[in-house]
């Protein structure tokens, strides 16, 4: 709730920001016959002015995809709005302007601050909590928490795990879209990749479909279909596709059945090799083989790494945090005697 305040909070000053920008560049001696403040002789250092404000209404846009992030855009901003009263007190004290023009700085900075001011502390809180003495959880505590919680919990302890989406169909056509945070690499030759599906004591509409046709896609989810991608794991009636049920679209590569989706970016044709089911806990291991890659031109390097986080890849922690990427940098093959290096 409060990131989406954020967001709104700062689509709102975007927007406020690029119209009044534009009015003063458009009509720049409006505000001054408006407000009974002598006109400039120069109104192109007042237009000037719009200009800069409205290229803050850009940032602004920039910063609410995500506030955390862009912080320094929303910290300059911030300051902007402080120190821009503090110049028209000067000015008025001085017999620049008249009172009057002050409505300008009303609406432009002081209605900001604290809002501004409130994002920049929740931002500060989210970089600065202290982690407090480490503690240890015993299976034996753990165990008697609910069943939401122990699953949250044990959930978020393998770290961040990709997010994908499995699409399959079955004989009849019927497609369905599955969210998955299990999916791992298996091999390089042959190009085997895995996943894990839940014990099948309810219906698996995934597993039942891969285990019929022998085919699946993986998708990676991005940021622009989080939200769509996450209601995939709602539980829907066997004749309802996710695809359609979460507005999410349906594409079809080649002579490959299963169904892509048309919203991701990098996605993989996987014929099924064998599926395993563990004896420990019901689970079943998925095992595949990689046959066809879709991915945008220009996220393989010469040497084959994929820069997925240049297509939006974003990765989950436990069963509903989702995370985008930054990268720290790339390390030379590791040999002995010989230490790695940033490349």
């Amino acid at each position: 709730m409060i990131k989406q305040w954020m967001k709104i909070t700062l689509i709102g000053a975007g927007v406020y920001n690029i119209l009044w920008g534009s009015w003063v560049i458009l009509f720049p001696m409006m505000a001054f016959e408006l407000s009974g403040a002598d006109k400039p002789t120069y109104p192109q250092v007042w237009q000037c002015v719009g200009m800069i404000v409205a290229v803050y209404g850009l940032g602004y846009l920039i910063a609410s995809t995500s506030p955390l992030k862009h912080w320094p855009i929303i910290l300059v901003g911030f300051l902007g709005k402080v120190l821009g009263p503090l110049g028209f007190a000067h000015s008025f004290i001085q017999g620049v302007f008249p009172l009057k023009f002050g409505w300008n700085i009303v609406f432009n900075d002081f209605i900001w601050w604290i809002p501004f001011g409130y994002i920049l502390f929740e931002i500060w809180k989210s970089n600065k909590c202290p982690l407090g003495e480490p503690i240890a959880i015993t299976e034996e505590q753990f165990s008697n928490f609910d069943k939401i919680k122990r699953a949250s919990f044990i959930n978020s302890l393998s770290g961040f795990k990709s997010s994908n989406l499995i699409g399959t169909t079955n004989s009849k056509g019927q497609t369905n879209l599955s969210i998955v945070s299990s999916v791992f690499h298996l091999g390089a030759s042959p190009a085997l990749i895995g996943f894990i599906i839940r014990p099948d004591t309810v219906r698996r509409d995934t597993l039942e479909n891969i285990k019929e046709t022998k085919e699946f896609t993986i998708n990676h989810v991005n940021k622009d279909i989080i939200k769509e991608s996450h209601q995939t794991s709602a539980r829907y009636a066997k004749d309802i596709s996710e695809f359609k049920a979460c507005g999410l679209n349906e594409q079809y590569l080649g002579s490959f059945k299963a169904p892509f989706v048309l919203n991701s970016r990098i996605k993989m044709a996987v014929e099924l090799v064998r599926v395993e089911k563990l004896p420990e806990n019901g689970v079943h291991l998925i095992i595949g083989s990689i046959k066809t890659v879709h991915l945008p031109s220009g996220v393989m390097k010469d040497d084959g790494h994929v820069e997925i986080q240049r297509a939006g890849t974003i990765c989950v922690s436990g069963l509903d945090t989702y995370l985008e990427t930054s990268p720290l940098g790339r390390l030379s093959y590791a040999k002995p005697n010989k230490g790695p290096v940033w490349i």
